[in-house]
């Protein structure tokens, strides 16, 4: 039977955090807490292992540092600003057991309103969200995932920092063959907080920069090409709102400069990912 740890980021969330914890069933081998580096440092936590980090490694190496601190076979991500809506360690157990190739397994995210807004593994609205299925990605607010996959992928890109890591990865692990499914039975309720974010300029200029690293890397030249597009005219509104607009080109050069080898997936993969759901042109 495989061995699941649950996993927990946290950035300057130290009461966030606490919730997160408290909201985890019991039937998980260990629970492991990175402090990425917050100030004040975290304070102990009652049956929580606690490690630090004493530099922001984002959340790609805060992420690869959290797996690396563990033995179990899979690892169960839950943001540190998000709760679990009820038991998640004997299915997630049960679900990795039953299937080898299962390389993640995506849950339903909620917001406090009862919306689901894109937090969801399918493109457009939440039609079919009930539905157990298999998906073309997962989505950072809780999500599990078999640690040999993640190591077989080669880990999160570390300089990717922030966003976009999880589709970044979901691609990876499919064009190796591994298994993504979705299951709304495993619930968590995703609670944003402003605590721990990065500068409102910083965030939608290394989306953009992360979004074309993607498709140069993932994607056939001609969808790249598009892909990327439709990212560079998304986030015109975003950084204008967020008075940084400047940062548009540079964006878009860091993306364009970024060292990286080139593994696109197939037309048949992408069309495997598009009939499930996922989002391949933006």
């Amino acid at each position: 039977m495989v061995t699941v740890a649950a996993l927990i980021l946290c950035h300057n969330r130290p009461d966030e955090v606490i919730n997160a914890v408290e909201s985890l069933d019991a039937g998980f081998d260990e629970v492991i807490v990175l402090d990425n580096a917050s100030i004040p440092p975290l304070e102990a936590i009652g049956g929580v292992r606690l490690i630090r980090s004493d530099s922001n490694t984002g959340v790609c190496g805060g992420r690869n540092e959290l797996l690396a601190a563990t033995d179990c076979d899979v690892g169960v991500f839950i943001d540190d600003d998000a709760v679990a809506l009820g038991p998640l360690s004997q299915a997630v157990r049960g679900a990795f057991d039953s299937q080898p190739r299962l390389g993640a397994l995506a849950f339903r995210i909620d917001r406090p309103n009862g919306q689901l807004a894109l937090e969801h593994p399918f493109r457009g609205g939440p039609a079919g969200v009930d539905v157990a299925r298999a998906c073309g990605y997962f989505v950072g607010a809780g999500y599990a995932v078999r640690r040999s996959a993640v190591e077989e992928a080669g880990g999160y890109d570390e300089g990717l920092f922030y966003s976009t890591e999880v589709i970044y990865l979901s691609m990876t692990l499919q064009r190796l063959g591994w298994e993504l499914n979705y299951r709304p039975d495993l619930a968590v309720e995703h609670r944003p907080s402003t605590r721990g974010r990065g500068i409102a300029p910083e965030v939608p200029a290394m989306r953009l920069r992360n979004r074309i690293v993607f498709a140069r890397r993932h994607l056939p030249l001609p969808i790249a090409l598009v892909h990327g597009s439709i990212w560079a005219a998304k986030s015109v509104p975003d950084l204008v709102r967020a008075q940084g607009f400047s940062r548009w080109a540079t964006a878009i050069r860091d993306g364009l400069n970024y060292p990286l080898e080139r593994k696109p997936l197939t037309y048949s993969q992408l069309k495997v990912i598009h009939d499930r759901g996922g989002r391949v042109l933006y």
